[in-house]
């Protein structure tokens, strides 16, 4: 007799899958916000409303309820600013104080005593940059000198402890309009433009603040400006942004680890100038809006979170 031995194995592992979904809008619907993590609290600054007025006001809005609540405002309005937090504080650089004058001031907002302070302005004024934490200091990277014109390479960084701003290698491509993010301690830049949208770019750049000096990454997958990024899972994910006529959806995940980009399910909303925040695991993309004219400004707070699918 012969026998025949057959083993069956069932092999269950588990891959990260993404999905949306919504939470509560923010009181205010605007547009060319900034947005960050505090305290577990994603805070939204500034901003333009339907009207095309600029604004002062701070929303705060509570992941573990689902609620919205004011903080007090800023020292004045701003749009298109550049939004950091660390050590309990937000601080907030640049922007435009109208249509097409950028500015150089810094905006220290306490959230202890609820209370804002200005501290020494950024030596270039600009607006449409970017602002992250990297150990301590404060890097304020590219931005406009004008509405849609002067594209700036800039990269000054504060330090809090000195209370002073230092010069710091420019970034290779000049560039308003981009996304930041960061991930273990190196800053990534995404997209943006040079002008008005037709000029958006794909470039994708790091720097090293350690090595004080920017490598190039693979491009993004399309050309966008007025998008959003937000890490996840040490992932970063670039959303939204701005085509002519109108926005994207676009989820695009890009990982650090092997320089290559995945597409993800795309938004719900599809929009610009809006900004994507990490709480808990899920990232906060709020405002914007859907196209150019500013009546499409939109309150939309919505979510991505990752999932884990069983295969078996």
């Amino acid at each position: 007799m012969a026998f025949s031995n057959t083993f069956v194995f069932q092999i269950s592992y588990s891959i990260e899958k993404y999905a949306w979904t919504n939470a509560s809008p923010m009181r205010f619907p605007r547009y060319e916000i900034s947005a960050e993590a505090l305290n577990g609290k994603v805070y939204v600054v500034g901003g333009g409303l339907a009207n095309g007025t600029l604004m002062d006001t701070v929303e705060v809005y509570d992941p573990q309820n689902d609620k919205w609540s004011l903080a007090a405002p800023m020292p004045g309005p701003r749009d298109h600013t550049g939004l950091a937090s660390y050590n309990g504080k937000l601080y907030v650089v640049g922007g435009f104080n109208w249509r097409t004058v950028p500015t150089h001031t810094l905006f220290i907002y306490d959230s202890k005593t609820d209370t804002w302070v200005v501290g020494p302005p950024m030596p270039t004024a600009r607006a449409g940059l970017t602002a992250d934490f990297i150990n301590g200091l404060l890097y304020a990277v590219g931005g406009s000198s004008g509405d849609n014109a002067g594209p700036l390479k800039t990269n000054e960084a504060y330090d809090p402890v000195k209370n002073e701003w230092l010069k710091k290698d420019d970034m290779p491509t000049a560039r308003h309009h981009q996304a930041s993010a960061v991930v273990d301690g190196k800053l990534y830049i995404f997209g943006g433009r040079q002008t008005y949208v037709p000029s958006s770019l794909a470039q994708s750049e790091m720097y090293d603040p350690i090595q004080n000096k920017w490598t190039e990454l693979k491009p993004m997958p399309n050309n966008i400006s007025g998008l959003a990024a937000a890490t996840l899972n040490n992932n970063i994910f670039v959303i939204g942004g701005e085509k002519k006529p109108g926005s994207y959806d676009l989820n695009e995940k890009y990982d650090v680890k092997t320089d290559t980009w995945t597409l993800e399910p795309p938004m719900p909303t599809n929009r610009m100038g809006h900004d994507a925040v990490e709480v808990n695991n899920k990232i906060y993309v709020i405002g914007g809006k859907t196209s150019q004219p500013v009546k499409s400004t939109v309150g939309a707070n919505e979510v991505l979170y990752a999932k884990n699918v069983k295969i078996k």
